[in-house]
């Protein structure tokens, strides 16, 4: 297993960012208003500027237009996940913020932070670029499925409002310019504005995740029935059947689309749901439960899964 110290390195690295924030919080130097401001800083503002500058940055519409396939395939990854997680909710009986931050969770990946140094070890040199068109899909999922299953809006109308949000109309408004060619007019100065208020992003939300997990203390790894079904579909289930998927696209579509497509979808459960919980009014403690469970369950499931993906996709091309 060469890949195993890169998914412990990388799983580390998540985990010592989420400790700067258990240290603040700890320190007293955050405070559960400073939480929340700190997420609503991170949804609203920092993301939607790296969202934007990242997509009108490294893509032109030839990337998006000979990769369709990327984009697609993500979004059927949270798409299966979402349909796979209400069922599992109503067969466990999950009910209120339970059923919402589950259905998140199911639903939404850690798509980027942990699939990252997998796709350049598959491709170098062409991972981050693939994974920056297959993200497309994430993005438009996390803002449309995501925001539908934590907000848990039954009124459509309200739902709708929830769906208008910085990060959806920035994710639009980018895909728009890169496909009309308006990014090219775009001052590059500005660009490099947004992404300068982007980068804080990654950090903001392992910190607001960090304070919560102090928060909870010794609940923060749960071995209860909600932690175990979360594991289960976030870091088995819902890989297993992405694979299953590719296994029967395979011949048909690229290689470098079904490995990403599969490798995404074996990722554990999203850092945002905590700032999401706490956006749309769903338990963040619950969330940050989520995030320590698959993540540290993900240690053997993403070994497992990339392994698989080495010798049924993409046999014996890794050195």
């Amino acid at each position: 297993m060469d890949y195993l110290p890169a998914i412990l390195e990388k799983l580390a690295y998540v985990l010592l960012l989420i400790g700067s924030g258990f240290v603040c919080r700890g320190l007293g130097w955050i405070s559960d208003q400073g939480e929340r401001e700190l997420g609503l800083l991170m949804l609203d503002a920092a993301w939607p500027a790296l969202i934007f500058s990242s997509i009108v940055s490294t893509l032109d519409a030839g990337d998006i237009l000979a990769n369709i396939w990327l984009p697609a395939l993500s979004l059927l990854i949270h798409v299966a996940g979402f349909g796979l997680g209400l069922a599992a909710a109503r067969l466990f009986g999950f009910r209120g913020d339970r059923r919402r931050v589950f259905l998140f969770n199911c639903t939404m990946n850690n798509f980027l932070a942990m699939a990252l140094p997998f796709a350049e070890l598959f491709f170098p040199g062409r991972g981050t670029a693939l994974l920056s068109v297959a993200n497309l899909g994430s993005v438009i999922a996390i803002w449309t499925l995501g925001v539908y299953a934590i907000a848990g809006a039954p009124d459509p109308r309200q739902t709708l409002r929830h769906l208008y949000s910085p990060g959806m109309i920035a994710t639009l408004a980018a895909i728009f310019c890169v496909l009309s060619g308006a990014g090219r007019l775009i001052p590059r100065l500005f660009l490099d504005v947004l992404a300068t208020i982007g980068q804080p992003t990654l950090v903001l939300g392992m910190i607001v995740a960090g304070a919560q997990i102090y928060k909870l203390g010794r609940r923060a790894l749960r071995f209860d029935l909600w932690n175990i079904a979360t594991g289960l579909l976030r870091n088995l289930a819902i890989p297993a059947a992405m694979l299953g998927i590719a296994l029967l696209f395979r011949g048909r579509l690229t290689r470098e689309a079904l490995v990403l497509f599969t490798l995404v979808g074996a990722t554990p459960a999203s850092i945002n749901s905590i700032p999401m919980a706490m956006k749309y009014g769903s338990d963040p403690e619950l969330a940050a439960q989520g995030v320590i469970f698959t993540h540290l369950l993900g240690i053997f499931t993403m070994a497992m899964f990339i392994s698989l993906i080495r010798t049924l996709l993409f046999q014996d091309a890794i050195p």
